[in-house]
């Protein structure tokens, strides 16, 4: 760059950053106009702004001195237009109170003023079409905004935690305002929700707690997972015709919620959707089992016996979460789903049948319900979803049908009850930690039509044994995890334990560990048949007469001799 044009770029530098450069030291941006300017062609510096040149020949603001307090971003710079501020272009400049942006800026990009704290407001030019992630996520100070019709989304996050912002305009040209992006906006009063809009993401209103009204408009289809929830100063809210699902905990903690319109059209409402709101307390009172549309949303408040009318078709997520005074519980055959953590913590159920026409068990489903001595599970389930009996320590056995084909992960962590389980040929995968912590479990068969153990599936679980078939995914995974295996085509003949058609060491090791686990009151750690082999003298006890009978035959075979179990046992 010719010196002439370093001076002209380094005086507009000193006027247009007016928080850095003084306009009355001209002197000083004259001497420096040789050393301001040093960048390749493809980067600079334009006083406390950092820059890079595009493809296209057009100026990206990439960066700003920490210590700025007001900047203005020029439409040029060295006759090249700026178009764009790239991503996290002003993050965490704590200082900066103020930006003006020209209206040649058409892109703000990814977290560009993230965590600008003392910034209090800002317009955005109308040639921008979108709010990026995070782009004004942690402008606590931030109290107004303007968003010009050229918008057309707000991205997740974009105002996420902006706690002075007390009004947004948003215009008809936006037709999606996705994930969390007025999360904790809690001085957030009225939103006006233009009907352009088909889609608000989960989380979105999350944490406004001084929002009063908001109106959603007829385009929108779903409303996602917590996207009013803990709205504590919601009065009402009027679900539109055209919605037909709501997602968890979508109104949860809306503590002054008292009026709720849900259309007909709505097919399918998950878990906690108004858990801890006045609406749902009030339904309560009426019927301890609320049921909107066919889903039976709450039974919370049930005692003893409870038979669900024929009209549910489904049981939300969380339906029964808790409810310790459920003893047994009725569930007819239009039931089609059971959601997550329906049955969490039902802590008086004993046993429970789920019919025929359930095809899904959500998540935690059963979780935790420590009493439950029996469940029956039909043919149509073809998961055992994650953690859907964690926890469920009076389990003695489990039947799984052969619709199955994975095991969740979780699925019976922690099922101290269980003492063996027979694993259908239906299922390909058993999930990460599926049986940590059974205790209890002596016995698993797992046919060869597992192809993936996770990891932890078997932790402490001391007494194990896998049963298998030899050259198996499973007999493989017990070598490499130090599980014992036995092949469930094995024939145990005397003094052979592991199966292999040859008395050696193997087999005197389990026989002497088997010994010494009982002799600790420990469980052996053998089958029935292997106990059976063990037992070389027949006198019913597996003891160290029978260790010192193994270790004698092989000796003697290791020597030659061929030898016979009644030879050693005439001894």
């Amino acid at each position: 760059m010719k010196l002439w044009k370093k001076v002209l770029a380094a005086v507009a530098a000193g006027v247009l950053c007016v928080g850095s450069v003084g306009v009355t030291d001209l002197q000083g941006v004259l001497e420096s106009a040789g050393t301001m300017l040093t960048a390749s062609a493809e980067e600079g510096t334009y006083g406390n702004l950092s820059y890079g040149v595009t493809n296209a020949g057009e100026i990206e603001i990439t960066g700003c001195n920490m210590g700025v307090t007001s900047v203005e971003i020029p439409a040029e710079i060295d006759r090249k237009p700026v178009t764009s501020i790239g991503n996290n272009a002003f993050r965490d400049c704590t200082s900066l109170t103020e930006v003006k942006i020209p209206d040649s800026v058409i892109n703000i990009g990814d977290y560009a003023f993230y965590g600008c704290t003392s910034l209090t407001g800002i317009t955005i030019p109308d040639g921008v079409t979108s709010v990026g992630f995070q782009t004004f996520s942690g402008c606590i100070s931030l109290k107004e905004i303007a968003i010009p019709d050229s918008v057309k989304s707000i991205e997740n996050n974009a105002f996420y935690g902006c706690a002075s912002l007390t009004e947004v305009v948003i215009p008809n040209s936006v037709t999606r305002i996705y994930s969390g992006a007025f999360y904790k906006c809690t001085s957030l009063i009225e939103m006006i929700v233009p009907d352009s809009i088909t889609s608000i993401g989960g989380s979105t209103f999350y944490g406004c707690t001084s929002l009063t009204e908001i109106t959603i408009p007829d385009g929108v289809t779903n409303i996602w997972s917590s996207t009013f929830r803990g709205c504590s100063s919601l009065t009402e809210i009027t679900i539109p015709d055209s919605v037909t699902s709501i997602g968890d905990s979508a109104f949860y903690g809306c503590t002054s919620l008292t009026e709720v319109t849900i259309p007909d059209g709505v097919t399918n409402i998950e878990g906690f959707v108004f858990t801890n709101t006045p609406w749902l307390i009030a339904k309560q009172e009426e019927n301890p089992l609320v049921i909107i549309n066919g889903t039976l949303i709450d039974g919370t408040t049930c005692t003893g016996s409870v038979t669900i009318p024929d009209s549910v078709t489904s049981i939300a997520g969380g339906a029964f979460d808790s409810c310790t005074g459920l003893t047994a519980i009725t569930i007819p055959e239009s039931v089609t789903s059971i959601g997550d953590s329906a049955f969490y913590r039902c802590t008086g159920l004993t046993e429970i049948a789920v019919p025929e026409s359930v095809t899904s068990i959500g998540n935690y489903a059963f979780d935790s319900c420590t009493n439950l001595t029996k469940i029956t599970i039909p043919d149509s389930i073809t998961s055992i979803s994650d953690y859907a009996f964690r926890g469920c320590t009076g389990l003695k056995t489990i039947t799984i049908p052969e619709s199955v084909t994975t095991v969740g992960e979780n699925a019976f962590s922690g099922c101290t009850g269980l003492t063996e389980i027979t694993i259908p040929d239906s299922v390909t995968s058993i999930g990460d930690h599926a049986f940590d912590g059974c205790t209890g479990l002596k016995t698993i068969t797992i046919p060869e039509s597992v192809t993936s153990i996770g990891n932890g599936t078997f932790d402490n679980c001391n007494n194990l044994i896998i049963r298998g078939y030899t050259g198996s995914f499973a007999e493989t995974y017990a070598r490499e995890h130090n599980i014992r295996f036995a092949d469930v085509n094995a024939t145990y003949t005397c003094g052979d334990l592991d199966g292999s058609d040859n008395i050696d060491s193997t087999d005197i090791f389990y026989t002497m560990l088997y010994i010494a686990n009982v002799a600790v009151g420990n469980d052996g750690g053998l089958t029935a048949e292997q106990i059976a082999a063990a037992d070389v003298d027949g006198n019913g006890t597996v003891d160290s007469t029978d260790s010192f009978y193994i270790m004698y035959y092989v000796a003697l075979r290791g020597a030659g001799y061929d030898t016979s179990w009644e030879e050693v046992l005439a001894k």
